[in-house]
């Protein structure tokens, strides 16, 4: 049980966006916090890390929504447990070769309206030295390292998706099971919210690659996609040209693969210290089927606390 002192690392225009926008309140934080640690610990065969900064990410991440951020703890770590591909063992020099192809990167930037950009660029697959399964890797290891960060947890992801290069030997190496995982980690598992998608350079093949994502994506976030193609003046009403590198019509730094390499090739450790934290078991016995919910439920005990009903 986790019993460290949280200090908050926000500004003061940081904590009023986050008043504003998630209606977290610096006078309920620490109940809020703690109501959400005790009912996790009463949760069956979980052992999760209930550190204050771990779990503001999901009470962030669902607006303070208790229900609705239980919820989300217990989807993280059920992926983590069914995810094993994705999960074992995973740090960021098991996908070193990813990182330095330049296929996932944090541009250090964010756009207009205070998002996080990461850079993806699938047309830098390499398919014959790794599988789809590493770039999920790869993005799954950045997200984690991001969302670390108050600020982010604020503010959110944008997603600036870079299809150059990307053909129809990527395409055939790239099954529907791909993009479901992805859209299901995004929009369901990790306290991250991504509040927008900007694709460019879309190749003739684009309608077929769309297509296999277009199924597993909520409205919610089809809304905040938007395409570009080469034209990058559209791009620039979301993302200022003067933090863009020259590649996308900015006047930004070029921030290379190899820098952001450097960052989170540096993380092994932070990433290694989750492996004692797992959902064990989420069979219950029959004993257990009111208080939890039956077999694979989520508990309804009782909560101290605040509760706001969540704003989509």
């Amino acid at each position: 049980m986790a019993t460290e002192r949280y200090a908050c690392t926000l500004t003061e225009a940081e904590v009023e966006m986050a008043a504003e926008q998630l209606r977290e309140d610096p006078a309920t934080r620490a109940i809020e916090i703690k109501t959400l640690r005790d009912r996790l610990g009463k949760y069956p065969g979980l052992h999760a890390r209930t550190d204050s900064s771990f779990l503001l990410r999901f009470l962030r991440a669902r607006k303070f929504d208790q229900e609705a951020a239980f919820h989300l703890v217990i989807n993280y770590y059920k992926a983590r447990r069914d995810e094993g591909e994705i999960f074992n063992d995973l740090k960021p020099s098991r996908v070193k070769h990813v990182f330095e192809s330049g296929y996932c990167t944090s541009l250090g930037i964010t756009d207009k309206q205070g998002a996080a950009v990461i850079l993806d660029k699938p047309g830098n697959w390499d398919i014959d030295r790794f599988s789809e399964l590493d770039l999920i890797k790869a993005d799954v290891l950045t997200i984690e390292k991001l969302i670390a960060e108050e600020r982010t947890q604020v503010y959110g992801f944008c997603l600036l998706v870079d299809y150059g290069g990307f053909g129809l030997s990527h395409l055939a190496r790239t099954p529907p099971s791909f993009a479901m995982r992805l859209c299901r980690l995004w929009q369901d598992v990790f306290p991250a919210r991504l509040k927008a998608v900007h694709i460019v350079n879309e190749p003739s093949s684009f309608g077929n690659i769309f297509g296999l994502f277009k199924p597993f994506l909520k409205q919610k976030l089809l809304s905040r996609i938007k395409f570009h193609g080469s034209k990058y003046s559209t791009l620039h009403e979301d993302i200022d040209p003067t933090l863009l590198p020259e590649a996308y019509g900015g006047t930004g730094p070029d921030v290379t693969s190899a820098t952001w390499s450097d960052v989170i090739l540096a993380c092994d450790k932070y990433f290694e210290s989750d492996v004692k934290f797992g959902l064990v078991d989420m069979d219950m016995g029959a004993g257990n089927g009111a208080e939890h919910g039956g077999k694979g439920g989520v508990a309804t005990d009782s909560l101290v606390g605040t509760f706001k009903k969540l704003e989509t």
